[in-house]
């Protein structure tokens, strides 16, 4: 079986979306390597990627935010014009290619829709596109259920399938001998950084040691939290790190060295930061937002998006027991263990052979 994947996530900086689909490759690569039931066929869609002289696979030329409309009004250039002869596409995000195979689409999330967290005519474009693939009969991919049943409410989809990501095994954490809060993740306005930022000032003046690391690229709402950094008191400010985008090594190491893992996201289709601690033992505090209740289970500690006082709380509370950190540890870690890249790949194989 051929099938085309969409791998212009892996191009640049890696989002969420990039660590899903290095994941799903490699997995799948591995699966070809033991069974040889599965070729894939990458490609790039963008129109300038030869400028940035890196493509993955075939180069598509299409500008990713016209594509949609084009393959809508004139269902071509199909993706065989330049792949050729494949028995099944997927479009990896939010946008599927013309094809007279059969097309899956992943819809990581649907926060494009809520105007607080996307720039409305971003938030259009992305809801065009998914609207286009259920009508055009596409497969719908997602990553949790609480996703699934959103696109079947708001787009009527009749075929949308779930397959959880994986977390790849990690070291054993080796916390810091300072007691240190870590966020990972791009500063999107959905992520809840400024609401950190403002839960630790509550600890910070209780904790006189603690410290407040955030890793990521900027996003769009870098301003608001450097703002907000910059108004904290100066012994409080000067303990808080805003760390940029880091490689994948880089991001371990501060993971593992961290006593907390905050997640403090009001909205989420999966959170990867969160298994990425737990696999590695470090206890997580997070919130109810969107599929995170059915990602960590039992194995973090939740609170309601946006209550900062609520989140202080449980920040504080979990850095003074050290006994509620072990069981948090030890359920992370057994909680890890349900989301592998090994069946993530299999599923996918099984969801793509039951549309060939």
């Amino acid at each position: 079986m051929r099938v085309a994947i969409d791998a212009t996530p892996l191009i640049g900086i890696r989002t969420g979306i990039g660590v899903f689909l290095e994941g799903l490759l490699d997995s799948l690569n591995e699966l070809r390597e033991q069974e040889d039931v599965i070729e894939i066929a990458e490609y790039t869609l963008s129109f300038s990627a030869p400028l940035r002289v890196y493509t993955r696979g075939t180069w598509v030329p299409l500008p990713a935010a016209q594509a949609p409309v084009i393959w809508k009004i004139f269902n071509a250039p199909k993706i065989e014009r330049f792949l050729g002869g494949i028995d099944l596409v997927h479009g990896t995000n939010y946008v599927v290619p013309a094809s007279t195979a059969p097309q899956v689409l992943t819809v990581h999330d649907l926060s494009f829709l809520d105007n607080r967290f996307v720039e409305k005519s971003f938030g259009r474009r992305l809801h065009r596109s998914v609207q286009n693939a259920v009508q055009s009969g596409a497969t719908i991919h997602t990553i949790s259920n609480f996703v699934a049943e959103e696109i079947r409410n708001k787009y009527q989809a009749s075929d949308v399938r779930v397959v959880y990501p994986g977390v790849a095994q990690r070291t054993t954490a080796s916390p810091s001998r300072t007691p240190t809060i870590v966020a990972v993740g791009a500063t999107q306005k959905r992520k809840g950084i400024n609401d950190l930022v403002q839960a630790f000032e509550i600890v910070a003046h209780v904790n006189q040691e603690v410290e407040l690391k955030i890793v990521g690229p900027p996003g769009d709402s870098e301003q608001e939290i450097d703002t907000c950094i910059r108004a904290l008191p100066a012994k409080i400010r000067d303990r808080v790190h805003r760390i940029g985008f880091v490689d994948q090594p880089m991001r371990d190491e501060l993971i593992a060295g961290a006593t907390i893992l905050a997640h403090p996201s009001h909205y989420e289709g999966f959170g990867f930061p969160m298994l990425e601690a737990m696999a590695t033992g470090v206890p997580v505090v997070t919130t109810t937002g969107g599929a995170i209740p059915e990602v960590v289970g039992q194995a973090a500690v939740t609170v309601t998006p946006g209550d900062v006082q609520e989140l202080a709380a449980a920040i504080s509370d979990l850095l003074e027991n050290e006994n509620s950190r072990s069981a948090l540890i030890a359920s992370g870690l057994e909680r890890s263990q349900k989301f592998t890249w090994a069946a993530t790949a299999q599923e996918m194989l099984a969801l793509y052979t039951s549309l060939t």
